[in-house]
């Protein structure tokens, strides 16, 4: 099942120090670069460019708490039209007024006309910014740049920085990208002393909410088996099973040894 050769695995670059405010996305990959801004406690703007597309993030303490894009995909008006919480001639009118309002937000322009309601905007909202951070992470070219200041814009998600990098490594980091993070598939991967009793791995499980599948893997990362041995086994999710990895690792919660000895290619 496993056809990675940790040979083309190339070992990264260490991580931007405090203060580094740009760089490009294929030296510091998004889901690194945002756990170290939320490690360092940032406060600020962070802003990913590919070409004519722009896609910006803040943070608060190293908390997302608001997100931009100038992507069509990305538009709220079109998020609320598929969640059917605007008929298509309410889409049509939002557009309409947005065109005509100077300096106002879709948001503010669709409480003002009546066309919904706050607590439905505030729910919708906090989803669209989810699914832009998440959309985020499919980036593996482009530049990044970092302006500290504070940020007038605060959304109150319903996930923490730790689900939200899970959540991406699930669904938007591919499988090559994952193996050349994670590298030999002969190492043995052990989950921290501190999460290994079944109050630490509960707390785990909450904290990155993890699919019931997700969690069963935890019990079974007492650094018994290598990874290889792992994926071995019957029907095994390889996607899931190193997505899992990757988030745990990135978070310090689990070390990847080779004969006893820490393995390198992952080091932060």
């Amino acid at each position: 099942m496993d056809t990675h050769d940790p040979s083309r695995a190339e070992s990264a670059p260490p991580p931007p120090s405090f203060g580094a405010e740009s760089g490009r996305l294929r030296d510091f990959p998004l889901a690194e670069l945002l756990w170290q801004f939320h490690c360092e406690t940032r406060s600020g703007c962070l802003r990913l460019r590919k070409g004519a597309l722009e896609k910006t993030l803040w943070l608060a303490g190293g908390v997302p708490v608001f997100a931009r894009s100038n992507e069509a995909g990305d538009r709220l008006t079109d998020r609320l039209l598929a969640r059917g919480l605007l008929t298509r001639a309410q889409y049509d009118q939002a557009q309409d007024l947005l065109a005509r309002s100077t300096g106002k937000r879709i948001g503010e322009v669709l409480l003002e006309n009546g066309l919904i309601r706050e607590r439905e905007l505030n729910e919708a909202l906090g989803e669209q910014i989810l699914r832009m951070i998440e959309s985020m992470f499919s980036w593996t070219e482009g530049s990044w740049s970092f302006e500290p200041g504070p940020s007038a814009d605060r959304i109150t998600l319903d996930r923490s920085t730790a689900a939200i990098l899970m959540s991406a490594a699930r669904h938007r980091i591919p499988l090559r990208r994952l193996w050349d993070a994670i590298g030999d598939h002969h190492q043995l991967p052990r989950l921290d002393h501190e999460h290994r009793s079944d109050d630490g791995r509960a707390e785990l499980t909450a904290s990155l909410m993890l699919e019931p599948s997700e969690s069963a893997w935890l019990g079974r990362l007492d650094g018994s088996r290598s990874l290889a041995e792992l994926l071995d086994d019957f029907d095994v999710d390889e996607h899931e099973l190193l997505a899992l990895l990757y988030t745990l690792r990135l978070l310090g919660h689990l070390q990847l040894e080779l004969g006893g000895v820490p393995a390198l290619a992952f080091q932060r």
